[in-house]
Parts: structure tokens; C-alpha cells; sequence
């Protein structure tokens, strides 16, 4: 039969005068839990626009599949072939250094959707043309995940 031992461990231990911030952790689990904050406390750790939107998926990549509330479809002319893409998602990948430099590169009015393009990988001819038949809570909802790529890093396990 296995017990279950719980230990509070005060991550404040060192700082004088502090007030006593605890942790619990399951030594069976060896997962740490945080306590919940009483209704009261603001956490000014956690801002909620460096958080997913809740329909977003993570993906095992590391890249985020949003699916869109409003789907858009457009016309492609390629190649003098015309062909309509649906858009039912968008999957944001991490920005890379030359995607930064990329987007710090264009005009204030165009970064957003420089970034939407260099994230969602889609050539800027055509999230232009998406971007500007978007509604606004799906880019709202796209900007947050951009967002959570510069808050979070890829969790290790340490």
C-alpha cells in the first residue's frame, strides 16, 4: 500500500521578510501542484494574452492549429490556373530569427500580417488578401497565439 506524502516547501525561504509562497509537492508524482489563488489575489505572474485561446490545439511540433470561427475561402490564381482555398484553420509556427527580422523590416501598418504570414508559413500575397476578409476575433485570437510563442518556451521537463 502506497502513502502518500505531501511536503510544503517555501520557495521564499531566503528573502527577509517576505511573505511565504508554498508549493506542494507530490513525492508519488513528483509533480509539484500550486495551490489555488483565493478569489481575492490578482496573479500578476499570468497575463491572459500570453495565454492560448482556449480552441487552440498545440501540436506536437510545437506549432498551434487555431481553427477559425468565421472560415474564409479565396481565389488562387497560379500559374494562370484559378483554384479556391478554404480556410477552415491557421497553424501558427514559432518565429524564427529571420522571421523577426522580417517583420521589423516592413512598415509599422503591415507587421501583423507579416507575422501571420511568417508564423502560418502562407505567402504574403495570400494572408494579405486573408487577413483583410478576417474577423477580428479570429486575428484577435491568432495575435494571442504569436503572443504565447514569445512568453513560453517548449516545456522540457525541468
Amino acid at each position: 500500500m502506497s502513502v502518500r506524502k505531501e511536503v510544503s516547501v517555501d520557495l521564499d525561504e531566503d528573502a527577509a521578510g517576505a511573505a511565504a509562497s508554498a508549493a506542494v509537492v507530490d513525492e508519488d508524482a513528483a509533480v509539484a501542484v500550486r495551490p489555488a489563488l483565493p478569489a481575492d489575489v490578482v496573479d500578476e505572474d499570468v497575463d491572459p494574452l500570453d495565454k492560448l485561446p482556449p480552441r487552440a490545439i498545440p501540436n506536437a511540433d510545437g506549432s498551434v492549429t487555431l481553427p477559425l470561427l468565421y472560415p474564409k475561402e479565396l481565389q488562387i490564381r497560379k500559374l494562370g490556373k484559378i483554384r479556391t482555398d478554404r480556410f477552415d484553420s491557421l497553424t501558427f509556427h514559432r518565429l524564427t530569427g529571420a522571421d523577426q527580422r522580417a517583420i521589423a523590416a516592413t512598415s509599422e501598418e503591415t507587421m501583423s500580417v507579416v507575422a501571420f504570414a511568417r508564423s502560418t508559413r502562407l505567402s504574403q500575397a495570400v494572408m494579405n488578401a486573408l487577413f483583410d476578409k478576417m474577423d477580428g476575433a479570429d486575428i484577435a485570437a491568432g495575435g494571442q497565439v504569436l503572443n504565447s510563442f514569445f512568453a513560453t518556451g517548449r516545456t522540457t521537463g525541468r
